[in-house]
């Protein structure tokens, strides 16, 4: 039976702990620890590590962590809430370079979250019950490498398979949020609440008849109403759990609400919208038009950027649109692009030196799959005097040809 917390007491996952907090409860037997019956505060890494160890959750008493910042109800920081300039952290993907190492820890690391998603998803279809506490650790992670991994992680947010499309734009959108609150320069906690709420946005879905998800006309209004239904049933199981920060329900609820006052489930307008449900609202979008759904055909990135440019204060909020463009840039790490010899090659690195001549790998046929051929670097072509030798011509939608990101990225060496 869940216990009743004061207003001054919050039941936190050990990985929100700080330096100052005081820890009055923990989900083991207080007497199986070596601290005092009273509790204990949060003095060093030594303690924090410890709890993060053995303990799935802790309670800490705010009016005895002055140490700390305290845990506010709402979840994200005031910093999150008014940051509204382009960091020059937006910049991160173009800066990172993809190699055998990153992409193999951001292989494990996606694995990671396509393990934890489809558990999630299992366990609200199946007991209609939700525990996060695996997959904030696996969003931590994925946080605490982000600069270093990046880039590959969102090459790997380029495998789409319609059979998978609810699992995989959850785990694509963690990552792509993950990214764009770090280019935002948000703190490193609310960097994990937006990863946090990128993978649990669309889970209620999971509560939907499948047959309407999967129609491929298109809907009634009374089906479109079930499917509109998905906010508020993911928002009515994640506040159960303790370890999801109202932030992150909040987000979950309100990702499809219109700074236009146009959105569901409640018609919000603007500032009503919190910025982390405004951040998940344009990474979803983003990620599920560069999609293969049911009733649409993928788009490519510049498509897909330009439908958010476009609605950019109506649909979506206008500064997260600007943020979103500047992070993924002309083309990112994994986009497919055609290029003027009519070969077909994908982006490896976009760093700004190369303006608009990234460096890339041919894709070839090979045993009935493609995989990846020899590196171009169009740099080497942008003098004048070879300005028209090679360049990329289109940029293509994600599996266009067939072409199977999973194949791809084996094929990396």
């Amino acid at each position: 039976m869940m216990s009743i917390l004061s207003e001054y007491e919050r039941k936190i996952h050990p990985d929100q702990l700080e330096i100052g907090h005081f820890v009055i409860r923990m989900d083991i037997p207080w007497r199986d620890t070596d601290f005092p019956l009273e509790g204990v505060r949060v003095i060093d890494n030594v303690t924090r590590n410890w709890m993060r160890k053995h303990c799935g959750w802790v309670v800490v008493d705010l009016e005895r962590s002055p140490g700390a910042r305290s845990l506010q109800r709402y979840g994200l920081s005031d910093i999150a809430s008014s940051k509204s300039g382009l960091s020059p952290n937006l910049d991160v993907i173009r800066q990172a370079t993809i190699n055998e190492e990153t992409l193999q820890e951001a292989s494990r690391q996606y694995d990671q979250l396509d393990q934890q998603v489809l558990e999630l998803m299992a366990s609200m279809r199946d007991n209609k019950v939700l525990d996060t506490g695996a997959a904030r650790q696996v969003v931590s992670e994925v946080s605490a490498a982000l600069e270093k991994n990046l880039a590959a992680l969102v090459w790997l947010t380029r495998i789409k398979e319609r059979d998978r499309y609810t699992a995989q734009h959850c785990i694509n959108t963690a990552v792509i949020a993950i990214g764009l609150a770090h280019g935002l320069d948000w703190e490193r906690t609310d960097v994990e609440l937006a990863g946090l709420a990128g993978l649990l946005h669309d889970l209620g879905k999971t509560l939907v008849d499948t047959e309407i998800l999967n129609k491929p006309g298109r809907l009634t209004p009374e089906e479109f109403e079930q499917v509109k239904a998905h906010t508020v049933l993911g928002f009515e199981l994640i506040r159960e759990d303790d370890n999801v920060p109202l932030a992150v329900a909040d987000a979950v609820l309100n990702h499809h609400e219109r700074p236009d006052g146009r959105g569901y489930p409640g018609g919000k307008v603007g500032e009503e919208i919190k910025p982390l449900a405004r951040l998940v609202a344009v990474v979803d979008a983003y990620d599920a038009i560069t999609s293969n759904r049911v009733y649409d055909p993928a788009r490519s990135h510049h498509e897909a950027l330009g439908i958010l440019w476009k609605e950019r204060d109506k649909q979506f909020d206008g500064k997260m649109v600007e943020a979103l463009i500047r992070l993924m840039g002309w083309v990112s790490p994994g986009t497919l692009v055609r290029l003027s010899d009519g070969d077909v090659a994908v982006v490896l690195e976009s760093k700004s030196t190369r303006g608009l001549r990234p460096l890339v790998r041919r894709v070839r046929s090979s045993a009935n799959r493609h995989v990846l051929g020899e590196v171009v670097d169009l740099a080497n072509y942008s003098g004048e005097k070879n300005a028209s030798a090679l360049r990329i011509a289109e940029v293509l939608p994600d599996g266009v040809d067939g072409i199977n990101a999973r194949y791809l990225i084996a094929s990396y060496s």
